[in-house]
C-alpha cells in the first residue's frame, strides 16, 4: 500500500470510534466481548475489501 501510516490510522480509527471513545461520552457503555470482536471483524474486513489481502 502507498501509505501504510494512513492505512493504520483508518483501521485504528474504525475500531476505536466504537471500542474507546464511547467510553468518554455514553454513561454506561461497556460493550460485550462478542461486540468489541464484531466491530474489529468489521474493520479488517473492510481494510481488506480496499486494500486487499496481501
Amino acid at each position: 500500500m502507498a501509505d501504510p501510516v494512513a492505512a493504520t490510522t483508518q483501521f485504528m480509527g474504525m475500531i476505536s470510534n466504537f471500542t474507546f471513545w464511547p467510553r468518554l461520552t455514553v454513561v454506561g457503555w461497556n460493550p460485550t466481548d462478542a461486540e468489541t470482536a464484531h466491530a474489529v471483524d468489521d474493520a479488517v474486513a473492510t481494510m481488506i475489501a480496499r486494500y486487499g489481502a496481501r
